[in-house]
């Protein structure tokens, strides 16, 4: 292994504090939108992650497992893909 490869796992393996649905969750600063789900105690197979930049919502509805990176402070929220109640 190459001192690249070290310094490229060990970037890696760091982690960010980010928000989900408004709670802490500690994930890894390169990792998947099902993995933040996951760490997230929510169920990847009922929801798929969105980032909230601002004003802007970028969805990874369909694309769970594309490798992203994260960066401190950012905010997710989850979505359900199941049937909406109706009162």
């Amino acid at each position: 292994m190459t001192t690249v490869d070290i310094q490229h796992e060990e970037t890696n393996r760091k982690s960010v504090s980010v928000t989900v649905d408004g709670e802490p969750v500690e994930v890894p600063k390169h990792t998947t939108p099902n993995a933040i789900l996951g760490l997230a105690g929510i169920d990847v197979a009922t929801h798929y992650l969105v980032r909230i930049t601002g004003r802007h919502q970028h969805s990874f509805a369909g694309r769970g497992e594309e490798g992203i990176i994260v960066h401190g402070r950012e905010m997710f929220v989850s979505v359900s893909t199941g049937p909406t109640p109706t009162a």
